[in-house]
C-alpha cells in the first residue's frame, strides 16, 4: 500500500440494471498504486499521459512514517531507472514519466532524498547540506556522464546496453519542472548554476560522439548514389570497438532472433546504432532547449533573479543546435532539432543582448548564402537547410517582420537562373545530357533555394506573412519546369504542389465536394501579375500543340512530269513507343497541366463587369437557344467572350488552325474570358490526357449565367459539322460539356438552370444520339447527310457517360425541390418519351444482336468495355422506368405516367378504356444475353448489382418480369465449378470471381424470400448441392476470396431450405441434416476469429443477420403455405451461432461490429452501441430448463475463462518471463475488452447454473470444468515461489510496487481464474458432492493473501483473493451461494435494460 495519507476517495459504485449495488470497496491509495502501473506498463501513450495527470493533481501527504516513504519511493525510482535503460521508446518514456512525478511530488515538495547514482555515495553526511532537489539533479547527471563515456568507448555496445535517450528524456523533465524564479532555488543558485554548465557541457559531449554516424551522406529512407558511405561509417566504428567482425556487421540478423532471457538485441547492426544516434541528438536538442530558455540569464533585466546561465552559453547552444541543423543528414534526427532551435532562436532574438540578436540575422545569411559560397553535398530535398531558414523566420513574430521579406528577396534571387532554354524544343532536354555538364555530387543552388521557399509556404505559422510572395513563387514553380536540369523541374513540381495546396487547400474528390471556393476574379485580384503569365504560358502551350499537326499532316509532292497528280510521302516505319515521342509528348508544353490545374480548382464566377448592354442581348438570344453556327474551335468562346475591339486589343498570334489569340487589355485585365479560347484550342489535342485536363479547366472559366448557351453551342457544333469532326474534337467537346453539366447543374442547381438543361441542353443532347449510337452494331454511323463516317468507342462512351450521369436517371436531381409543376411533368414526359424510344428503337436490338457482345476482337478495342457497360446501364435504367406503353385500337401510342396519360407529343389525353393493350417490357432477352457473355464482365457484374439491389430493397416485381425460373438456372450455375453437376441446366461458371461472388450473393437474396423452398430450386438433390458448396469451401479445391465469402452467405440462406429436405419422421435423414448444419456452424466460427481476414469476418456477420431474419420469418409462420415445413436446426449449431455473434459485435473492423450491432437494435427497436448489444445478447440468453443442457457454448466458454492450451506452469512461466521473440505476435484485435468479456462470459455461466440447478448432472460437469481455475490457482502460486530466485535474476522485480501480479500476461490469467473459482463456489452449492470443492477455493484462497514471498500483491488481485475466500466461508455455512452476490461487484458491465 501507498505509505502517504491519501486524498479521500468515495467508494464508486459500479453496480447498475438488475446487478445489486454493493460498491467496489476500492481504496484511494489503491487507485494511486493502480494508476502507477498503468503509467509503468501500458504500452499507449494517451493512457500513460492520463495516469501522470492524475498522478500529479493527486494530493498526497508524507505519513508519519517517513522511513516507509522513503523506501516505497526508491522502489520506484529503482523500477524507473530500469526502464529508461530500455532500448524501447515507449519504457524508456515510462521511466522518464516515472522519474518527473517522483521529482515533483517527492523531492520538491516532499523534500524526499532519493539517490539515484548508486555508485555516489548521495545521502552520506558529506551532501547532507545539499538540496535534496540538487541532489536528485546530480545523480542523473551522472548517469548520463557514464553511458557516454561507454558511447566514447563502444558505440554498438552502448547502443545495446546504455541507451541514452531515456535519460537525456528525463532530464529534461526535471529541468522543466524547476522553478528557477522560486526562493529555494535562488537561495541555491551557484550550486544550479554549476549544474546547469555541466548538463550543457555533457549534452555537446554527446552530440559529439554521435555526430560522424548521422552527417554521412546518406538520405534517409532512400538509397543514394553512395550507398555504403554511412554503411562504412558504421563499420568502421563497430571495427574500431572490436564489437564484431565486418562479415557479422554485414548480417541483418543474429542467428536466435526469437529473443528470450539472456539474449542479445537482434537486429541489424547498422541499424541499430543509426537508431541510438538520432534518438541521442534528438533528446539532447530538447535538454539544449530547455538549459537555454527555462533559467534567468545574464542577458535578461531582472535583478530580482540571479541569473543562472550566461549570454556566451546560449550562444554556444544556439550554434550547436545550427551546426546539427545543418550537417545532419537524417530526417528523422534533423527534424528533430527543428523545433528546439526555433525555440532558442525566440530566445536569442528577444534576448537584450545584441551579440544575440546578431547571430540570429547571421544565421539566416548563411542559410540563404551556403549554396553559393560551398559546395553542399547532395541531399533530399536540402535536408535540415529549409527547416534552419524557418527556424529563424517563425521564432518570433518581430523577426517574421523583420527578416522574411530580405529572405525572400534572397531566394527568388537565387532561383532567378532555371536554366531553360530559349527554343521551345529544347525545354525539356535529356537528363543524361544535363548530367554530362553537372557534377553529381552536389546540389544546385536553385534547388536549395526552392527547396526553401516551399518549406515556408507549406508552415501554417507564415500563412498571412506569406502571402506576397505567391504569386512570384508560381512564376517560379511553372517557369522552372522547362529547366534543363531535372532537379530543378522536380523542385518546381514540389513547389507547385506546395502552392496550390496553400491557394486552394487540400484537393478533394471532383464528385464528392464543391469547388475550392475561390473564384478566377479572387485569385487574380490578389496575385495581380498571375493573370498575364499564365496567358503567356498557354499561348506557348498552345502553339507546341499545334506543332503535332504540322508533323502528323502528310507532305503533298506534285511530280516532276508536271501531270498535275499529286503524291502523298509515305512516312518510314517507326516503333510504337517512337511515334508516341514524336507525335505526343514532346510537344506537350512542360507547364500545360499544372497551369490547366490551376484553372480547374477555380469556382466558376458571375459574368464579368466588362460585359456591356449590347453583350447581354446578344447571351438573351443565345438562352433563347438562337446560337452562331460556328467551327468547334470558335463556338464555345462565341458563346462566352464579348465582342473584342481588334484596335484596341491587338492580335498577338495568328496560330496554325487561323484562331485568334489575344491579351486582355487593361479593362479586362481580370477577366476570364482570355484563357477561354486559350484551353478550348488545347480540346482538340491528340493526348487524351490533354483533352481530359483542358475540359476541366474550361468549365470553371464559363459563368453560370451562359454555361446554357455554351453547352447548347458546343453540342450544336458536333451536330452541325458532321462528318468533317474529327474524333479527338469530338471527344474534347463531348469532355467539355460533360464538366461543365457537373459543375453548373450538379451543385445547387436553381430552378432556372434546370429548366435550361430540359429546355435547351436534353434536346441538343439527345440530338446527337442517331449520330453517335445509333448505329454501334455496325461499326459506322450516319451524319444528318447520310454520309457515314467512323465513331470510335472512346467517343462513343463518354456520350453515353453523359447521357447516363444527366439524363437516364435525370428525375433523381431535376425533380427533388421543384415548385414548377408544369416544368416537372414536361420533365417527366421527356425522360419517359427518351427512355422507351432507346429502349426499343436503339438498345434492344443491339444489346441482342451478335455483333456488339459476341465479337471475339471487340474487347480489344479502346473503349469498347466502357463503351457495352454504359449501353447496359441506360438499357437498366430504361426499365426501371415504370411508364406503359399503351396501343389503342386506332394504332396510336401513348404514355401511362403515374395516373397520367400522355400522347407522343407530351400532351396530357383524357384516360380512355378503348385501348388494346398495355405493352410491359420484358428485359430477360437483353438480359440473359449479357449474362451469358463472358468478354465483358462489367456488364454482368453491372446488371447482377442492380439486381441485386433490387432483392436488398424487396422490389421483387422485377423478377416477375423477368420470369424467376429463367434466372435461377444462370445463378446456380456460378455457385459451381466445372466439375459439379448439381443444376439441372449444365451451364459454365462465369471466369470472374466477382461476377460469381455478385451471382452468388443474388441467390442468397432470392432464398431469403420464402416462396423459394426446396423443390422451386433447380438442382436435382438438396444435400449434394450442399455438399458441393461445402467441398469448395473445405479447401480441397482453390475457391477464390470473394467466391468463397459469398458462398458462405448463401449457406446461411440456404440452411432452411436444407432443413425442408427430410420426411418428417425420418430421423437418420434429420441427424444427416443436422451434421451438415453443426460442421457450417463450426465453420463460421472458425471464420470469426481475429486472425481471420476482415473478407471473411464480414462475410459471416452477413450470413449470422440472413439466417436470423429467416429463422424469425418462419417463427413468426410467415412462409408460404406451399412450402414444407422445416425441421429445428439443432441446438449445438444454435450455440455456436451465438458465441459467433458474441465475437463479431467485438470484432476489431469498426463496420462489422457496428453492422452487428445495428441488427439487434432492429430487431429489439432500440439504438444499442456495440458493447450494449455484445451485453444484451449474453445476459438474455437464459435457455428454458426443459430444453436441452447447452453443452457446447458451456464448454466454449469455460474454455475462454480457463484461458490455457497447455499446462499452467508453461503459461505462468511465459507470462513473467522479461524475454520476448524479435517480432512477438500479439492480439490482432486492439478494440476486445479481454476483462469485460470474462466477466460476461462468468455471468453467463452464473445463470446457466442457477437455470439447470435441478439437472445435477449438467451442474455437477459444470463445477467439475471450473474447478480447473481452481487449481490453476493453486498451481501457478506454486510455479511463483519456486521461480522467485529465477524471476529476481531475469529482472522481474516481485517486491516492486506492485509485485509480480502487476505483469500484465500474468495479472489476466490471475483475473479470470478467480472468476472461475467463484463460478465453482457457486455451482458446487448446486450439487450435493461437490462441497470438497469449496474447501479447496478457501484453501487457495487463503495462501495466495498470506504468502508472503508474493507480497505485494496487485491491488484488485489482492482484494479479489480476499473476497473469494470470504464468499466461500460463507457458501460453505449457509450450503447455498445467492445469485444477487454470485454476479455482484462486475462492474464492467453496464447491464442494459
Amino acid at each position: 500500500m501507498v505509505p502517504f495519507e491519501v486524498a479521500a476517495l468515495g467508494a464508486p459504485n459500479f453496480g447498475r440494471g438488475q446487478l445489486p449495488a454493493q460498491g467496489s470497496g476500492v481504496t484511494a491509495d489503491e487507485i494511486v498504486t493502480v494508476l502507477t502501473q498503468v503509467l509503468i506498463d501500458d504500452p499507449f501513450d494517451a493512457n500513460r499521459a492520463g495516469a501522470f495527470e492524475l498522478l500529479t493533481s493527486w494530493p498526497l501527504v508524507r505519513a508519519e512514517d517517513g522511513g516507509a516513504a522513503q523506501q516505497w519511493a526508491s522502489q520506484l525510482l529503482g523500477r524507473a531507472l530500469h526502464l529508461i535503460g530500455s532500448t524501447r521508446a515507449g519504457e524508456s518514456e515510462s521511466g522518464a514519466l516515472i522519474i518527473r512525478w517522483l521529482f515533483r511530488k517527492f523531492v520538491v515538495l516532499q523534500g524526499v532524498r532519493l539517490g539515484i547514482d548508486s555508485d555516489d555515495e548521495q545521502v552520506d553526511a558529506a551532501n547532507m547540506d545539499v538540496p535534496c532537489d540538487v541532489l536528485f539533479a546530480r545523480g542523473l547527471l551522472a548517469r548520463i556522464s557514464r553511458c557516454r563515456m561507454a558511447a566514447e568507448s563502444n558505440l554498438l555496445d552502448a547502443a545495446q546496453h546504455s541507451p541514452l535517450h531515456g535519460l537525456l528524456t528525463a532530464v529534461q523533465y526535471v529541468v522543466a519542472e524547476i522553478d528557477f524564479a522560486s526562493s529555494e532555488v535562488q537561495a541555491h543558485a551557484g550550486l544550479w548554476r554549476e549544474w546547469l554548465a555541466a548538463l550543457a557541457q555533457e549534452s555537446i559531449d554527446v552530440t559529439r560522439v554521435v555526430l560522424s554516424v548521422l552527417t554521412s551522406a546518406s538520405p534517409e529512407g532512400n538509397i543514394p548514389a553512395s550507398y555504403r558511405e554511412m554503411e562504412d561509417t558504421i563499420d568502421g566504428i563497430i571495427r574500431a570497438a572490436g564489437a564484431i567482425e565486418i562479415s557479422d556487421a554485414a548480417s541483418d540478423i543474429s542467428s536466435d532472433d526469437e529473443g528470450g532471457a539472456g539474449n542479445e538485441p537482434a537486429g541489424p547492426r547498422q541499424q541499430v546504432i543509426l537508431s541510438y544516434c538520432w534518438r541521442a541528438v534528438k533528446e539532447v536538442s530538447g535538454v539544449l532547449a530547455v538549459v537555454a530558455t527555462c533559467p534567468p540569464g545574464s542577458d535578461q533585466s531582472d535583478e530580482s533573479q540571479s541569473a543562472l546561465i550566461d549570454s556566451e552559453l546560449v550562444s554556444r547552444i544556439g550554434g550547436l543546435l545550427h551546426t546539427l541543423l545543418t550537417s545532419i543528414r537524417h530526417r528523422g534526427a534533423f527534424s528533430a532539432v527543428h523545433p528546439a532551435f526555433a525555440r532558442v532562436c525566440g530566445r536569442m532574438f528577444s534576448s537584450a543582448d545584441v551579440e544575440l540578436n546578431r547571430r540570429v540575422s547571421e544565421w539566416l545569411d548563411q542559410c540563404v548564402d551556403i549554396a553559393t559560397i560551398c559546395r553542399v553535398s547532395v541531399t533530399r530535398r536540402s535536408a535540415g537547410w529549409p527547416l534552419c531558414l524557418l527556424a529563424t523566420l517563425t521564432c518570433d513574430k518581430l523577426a517574421t517582420q523583420a527578416l522574411l521579406p530580405r529572405a525572400m528577396d534572397k531566394l527568388f534571387a537565387l532561383a532567378s537562373d532555371l536554366q531553360t532554354d530559349s527554343e521551345a524544343d529544347k525545354a525539356v532536354a535529356s537528363d543524361s545530357e544535363a548530367a554530362s555538364n553537372t557534377d553529381d555530387t552536389t546540389d544546385l543552388p536553385q534547388v536549395h533555394a526552392i527547396n526553401m521557399m516551399r518549406t515556408l509556404l507549406e508552415d501554417h505559422t507564415l500563412a498571412s506573412d506569406i502571402v506576397p510572395y505567391v504569386e512570384h513563387a508560381f512564376v517560379v514553380a511553372l517557369t522552372g519546369l522547362r529547366s534543363r536540369r531535372w532537379a530543378i523541374r522536380n523542385v518546381c513540381s514540389l513547389l507547385f504542389a506546395a502552392l496550390a495546396r496553400r491557394v486552394f487547400g487540400n484537393s478533394r474528390g471532383r464528385e464528392e465536394t464543391k469547388y475550392d471556393g475561390i473564384t478566377g476574379r479572387e485569385l487574380f485580384t490578389r496575385f495581380p501579375g498571375l493573370h498575364p503569365f499564365l496567358t503567356r504560358q498557354l499561348e506557348d502551350a498552345v502553339d507546341r500543340l499545334a506543332e503535332i499537326d504540322m508533323v502528323q499532316d502528310p507532305v503533298e509532292i506534285t511530280d516532276d512530269e508536271g501531270q498535275g497528280e499529286q503524291t502523298t510521302a509515305t512516312p518510314p516505319l517507326v516503333d510504337p513507343a517512337s511515334a508516341v515521342l514524336r507525335t505526343g509528348a514532346r510537344f506537350i508544353h512542360p507547364a500545360l497541366y499544372p497551369c490547366l490545374i490551376l484553372l480547374a480548382r477555380l469556382q466558376p464566377t458571375l459574368a464579368d463587369a466588362t460585359v456591356t448592354r449590347e453583350d447581354s442581348a446578344v447571351n438573351a438570344d443565345a438562352e433563347a437557344g438562337v446560337v452562331a453556327e460556328a467551327p468547334h474551335a470558335e463556338s464555345a468562346t462565341s458563346a462566352v467572350a464579348p465582342p473584342m475591339n481588334l484596335d484596341r486589343e491587338p492580335l498577338t498570334r495568328v496560330n496554325e488552325r487561323n484562331s485568334t489569340v489575344h491579351v486582355t487589355s487593361a479593362s479586362t485585365m481580370l477577366s476570364m474570358y482570355s484563357f477561354t479560347e486559350l484551353v478550348e484550342l488545347c480540346v482538340d489535342s491528340p493526348v487524351f490526357k490533354t483533352r481530359e485536363m483542358a475540359a476541366r479547366a474550361f468549365a470553371p472559366l464559363v459563368p453560370s449565367e451562359r454555361a446554357a448557351s455554351v453547352v447548347t453551342s458546343l453540342l450544336k457544333g458536333v451536330y452541325d459539322v458532321g462528318a468533317t469532326i474529327a474524333a479527338n474534337s469530338c471527344h474534347g467537346t463531348l469532355c467539355q460539356v460533360h464538366e461543365l453539366l457537373r459543375v453548373h447543374w450538379r451543385h445547387d442547381c436553381d430552378a432556372g438552370m434546370r429548366r435550361a438543361f430540359v429546355m435547351h441542353v436534353f434536346p441538343a443532347l439527345t440530338a446527337l444520339w442517331p449520330i453517335l449510337v445509333q448505329a454501334v452494331d455496325k461499326g459506322v454511323t450516319e451524319d444528318k447527310a447520310g454520309e457515314h463516317f467512323d465513331v470510335t468507342d472512346v467517343v462513343r462512351h463518354q456520350y453515353l457517360v453523359l447521357v447516363n450521369e444527366f439524363a437516364a436517371r435525370g428525375e433523381a436531381w431535376l425533380l427533388p425541390g421543384l415548385g414548377d409543376l408544369g416544368l416537372a411533368r414536361t420533365t417527366r414526359v421527356l425522360l419517359t418519351r427518351f427512355r422507351l424510344t432507346m429502349l426499343y428503337g436503339t438498345l434492344h436490338p443491339v444489346l441482342t444482336g451478335s455483333h456488339v457482345l459476341t465479337q471475339p476482337n471487340g474487347a480489344q478495342v479502346a473503349g469498347a468495355y466502357g463503351t457495352v457497360e454504359e449501353l447496359v446501364r441506360l438499357f437498366l435504367a430504361c426499365v426501371d422506368d415504370d411508364a406503359l406503353a399503351v396501343v389503342r385500337d386506332d394504332g396510336s401510342v401513348q404514355l401511362r405516367i403515374g395516373s397520367d396519360v400522355v400522347d407522343e407529343h407530351g400532351s396530357r389525353m383524357a384516360a380512355d378504356d378503348d385501348v388494346s393493350s398495355e405493352v410491359l417490357y420484358n428485359p430477360w432477352s437483353v438480359l440473359g444475353s449479357v449474362l451469358a457473355n463472358n468478354s465483358f464482365y462489367e456488364a454482368k457484374l453491372l446488371v447482377l448489382e442492380w439486381m441485386l439491389e433490387h432483392a436488398s430493397h424487396e422490389r421483387m416485381h422485377i423478377f416477375e418480369r423477368i420470369g424467376i425460373d429463367s434466372l435461377l438456372p444462370r445463378l446456380i450455375a456460378d455457385t459451381q465449378i466445372a466439375s459439379d453437376d448439381c443444376g439441372d441446366l449444365m451451364l459454365q461458371p462465369s471466369r470472374d470471381p466477382r461476377v460469381r461472388a455478385a451471382a452468388i450473393r443474388l441467390l442468397a437474396q432470392l432464398c431469403t424470400r420464402l416462396e423459394i423452398d426446396a423443390r422451386t430450386l433447380p438442382v436435382r438433390d438438396m444435400v449434394t448441392y450442399w455438399d458441393a458448396i461445402a467441398g469448395q469451401l473445405s479447401g480441397s479445391v482453390f475457391c477464390p476470396l470473394p467466391v468463397a465469402t459469398a458462398l458462405v452467405e448463401l449457406q446461411a440462406a440456404l440452411v432452411h431450405l436444407l432443413l425442408q429436405y427430410p420426411e418428417s419422421g425420418d430421423s437418420a435423414a434429420i441427424s444427416d441434416v443436422n451434421q451438415r448444419t453443426f460442421a457450417w456452424a463450426q465453420q463460421i466460427y472458425e471464420w470469426t476469429d481475429p486472425e481471420r481476414a476482415a473478407p471473411y469476418r464480414l462475410a459471416v456477420s452477413h450470413a449470422l443477420v440472413t439466417y436470423s431474419a429467416i429463422k424469425r420469418y418462419i417463427e413468426a409462420g410467415r412462409t408460404s403455405p406451399r412450402q414444407r415445413p422445416s425441421a429445428p436446426v439443432d441446438a449445438p449449431s444454435e450455440e455456436i451461432m451465438r458465441l459467433c455473434y458474441w465475437r463479431l459485435l467485438q470484432d476489431d473492423d469498426e463496420e462489422i461490429r457496428e453492422y452487428m450491432a445495428r441488427s439487434i437494435s432492429r430487431r429489439l427497436g432500440r439504438e444499442l452501441s456495440c458493447d450494449q448489444a455484445c451485453e444484451k445478447l449474453v445476459l438474455d440468453f437464459r435457455p428454458s430448463s426443459n430444453s436441452g443442457y447447452p453443452h457446447t457454448y458451456v464448454r466454449n466458454r469455460l474454455r475462454y475463462i480457463y484461458g490455457v492450451d497447455g499446462s499452467v506452469k508453461q503459461a505462468v512461466s511465459d507470462a513473467i518471463s522479461p524475454g520476448c521473440a524479435l517480432f512477438a505476435h500479439e492480439n490482432p484485435n486492439i478494440y476486445i475488452d479481454e476483462p469485460r468479456n470474462v466477466q460476461l462470459a462468468y455471468h453467463s455461466l452464473v445463470t446457466i447454473a442457477d437455470i439447470y440447478a435441478g439437472t445435477e448432472d449438467s451442474v455437477r460437469e459444470l463445477t467439475l470444468e471450473a474447478a480447473r481455475c481452481v487449481e490453476a490457482l493453486g498451481e501457478a502460486r506454486g510455479v511463483l515461489v519456486e521461480s522467485r530466485k529465477l524471476m529476481l535474476e531475469n529482472g522481474v522485480v516481485l517486491n516492486g510496487v506492485l509485485g509480480v501480479t502487476s505483469v500484465s500476461a500474468l495479472f489476466s490469467l490471475l483475473q479470470s481464474w478467480i472468476l472461475g473459482a467463484r463460478l465453482t463456489v457457486f455451482a458446487a452449492t448446486r450439487v450435493g458432492d461437490c462441497s470438497h470443492l469449496v474447501d479447496r477455493v478457501i484453501e487457495v484462497a487463503k495462501s495466495w493473501v498470506e504468502s508472503e514471498e508474493l507480497q505485494p500483491l496487485h491491488p484488485w488481485i489482492a482484494r479479489a483473493m480476499r473476497q473469494l475466500g470470504e464468499t466461500a466461508v460463507r457458501a460453505k455455512e449457509a450450503s447455498s451461494m445467492d445469485y444477487d452476490e454470485a454476479v455482484s461487484d462486475l462492474f464492467l458491465l453496464t447491464c442494459v435494460e
